[in-house]
Parts: structure tokens; sequence; C-alpha cells
């Protein structure tokens, strides 16, 4: 019964960080949502955010997680621009989402720049946990990221990939 209280409780503490949220969505992580002025987040219907899931954002930034999508503990959502998960998909614990490299940087000769590009997160996606999602990535519907990958570049649909850099292991695979 407490935790079924908590449960009641913490959701809405979270819900009122957010921009809209669908039906039956609950929320463990009040306190970890840090908005930039002007910025969006966007749930779905039934999706469960675990305990201590960051959700940080820049100014005018949006963030979008799909209906039936789980979100392991401790996992970090960072967006300066965009970060769009789809529908369906297992986000397991510790797993980081970041669109920017958050620093200027530069060869010599060249101008100091922080790239941002959005990351997008097809629909029934499986991310396993301690995974990183850099930016610009596109990860493909039905794709498996292995445990402590670093998803550099774009993943193919129903594939799993891994590694640091991610590359793919096996094509056409199906998971549930």
């Amino acid at each position: 019964m407490f935790n079924n209280i908590r449960d009641r409780y913490t959701t809405w503490l979270v819900k009122r960080e957010l921009t809209s949220c669908g039906r039956n969505f609950r929320g463990r992580n009040p306190g970890y949502i840090y908005l930039g002025q002007g910025s969006e987040v966007h749930v779905g219907d039934n999706v469960l955010i675990e305990r201590k899931v960051y959700i940080t954002t820049g100014p005018n930034a949006r963030i979008y997680i799909g209906d039936d999508t789980y979100v392991g503990d401790g996992s970090y959502i960072l967006a300066v621009e965009e970060v769009n998960i789809g529908r369906g998909c297992a986000i397991s614990w510790d797993v980081l989402f970041m669109d920017t490299s958050s620093h200027p940087f530069a060869v010599r000769g060249e101008e100091l720049t922080t790239i941002i590009e959005p990351v997008t997160v097809e629909d029934h996606v499986w991310i396993g946990c301690r995974a990183v999602i850099l930016k610009g990535v596109t990860i493909g519907e039905g794709a498996v990221v292995a445990n402590n990958a670093v998803v550099t570049r774009d993943v193919p649909p129903r594939t799993l990939v891994g590694g640091n850099p991610a590359r793919v292991i096996k094509e056409d695979v199906i998971w549930e």
C-alpha cells in the first residue's frame, strides 16, 4: 500500500514538470528534472520513468518519450536541441543520451564549435545498461544496443550493436 501511495505522489510531482503526459504515466524521479527556459518534455501513454532518471534541457530544447516506453534507474537524458525516444522502447539503467558535444572543440586553425545534433531512437528499441547514445545518432526500429556500447553513428533497423565505438554484431534480430 505504501508503495502505491508513494508512486502516486512521485508521479504527481513529475507531471508538474512535464509539458504533456499520457494516460497511465508513472514517474519515480521527482527532483531530477532540470528544464531550460522554453523547453518542452512530452511523455506518451503507459510510460514508466524509474528512480534517479535525470532529464536536463537547455533553453527551448525538446524531449519526446513515446507510448509504452520504460526508462531505467539512473539514466540521463540531456537535450540541448532534441532527444526523441520512440514507442515501445526498453531502456535499461544508467543509459546516457546526449545531443551535444558539451564543449567547443576544434583542430588548430579551425573555429571552436560546440556540435549539437538531435538524437532519435525509433520504435521498439532495446538499449542495454550503461550504453551511451551520442549526438546526431538515429537508432533504427527494432534495434538492440548491447550493455556498455558507445553509439557514435546511426544503427540500422533490426540490428544488434555493441562495443566502443558500437558496431553491428548481428542483423535481422527480433526481441520481446
